[in-house]
């Protein structure tokens, strides 16, 4: 009979604890999107429809919708509306204080810190979890070939040793076919 080693209870509630860390992050990332629509709702009301308006948006990247802080602008020669992203850096300084702005300034600048610090704390979170996700499934596809291979080695030897009499004969020694086409992982 093979007895299990004493650590598996460990090892699953290691693995509950990280499927738990990963929620965690999963849903601090969806509090902070959160927050941002609704600093977007108040942009949106604190400012005026001219040039220079600030908003949040979500744009593509790389295939993912991310929130991205736009500067909205009229292009007169088109009578459209376009809108430029922000560098993350100039976000304060982007928060048009001219006599339509100038009323609500203050406040819009708040939220762009605010925005400025909910961004880059999802941004990390991502990394986390993309970087545990990534960790986890090359670890597990560099190996997988190799404890399957031991898997298969180990299942023939306790065969042999199963199937063993008492039969000095039988012993399975340094010669046993079975041992000796199990590899030296040194070799």
């Amino acid at each position: 009979m093979i007895h299990h080693p004493p650590n598996l209870d460990e090892i699953l509630d290691s693995a509950d604890s990280s499927r738990k860390a990963g929620q965690t992050l999963a849903e601090l990332i969806v509090s902070i999107d959160g927050q941002l629509a609704k600093i977007d709702h108040a942009l949106n009301k604190l400012q005026p429809s001219k040039t220079g308006k600030l908003r949040i948006t979500w744009w593509k990247r790389r295939g993912k919708l991310v929130p991205t802080v736009v500067k909205w602008i009229y292009v007169k020669p088109m009578q459209k509306w376009r809108a430029e992203r922000v560098n993350l850096e100039s976000f304060v300084l982007s928060v048009r204080t001219s006599v339509e702005f100038k009323a609500d300034a203050p406040a819009v600048k708040e939220l762009m810190r605010r925005t400025k610090v909910l961004l880059q704390l999802r941004v990390r979170a991502l990394e986390v979890l993309q970087t545990f996700q990534h960790v986890a499934e090359l670890l597990h596809a560099s190996n997988e070939d190799k404890l399957a291979k031991f898997n298969a080695d180990l299942n023939g030897l306790l065969e042999v040793l199963e199937n063993r009499t008492d039969n000095p004969a039988s012993e399975s020694g340094p010669s046993s076919p079975v041992l000796l086409e199990m590899e030296p992982e040194d070799e």
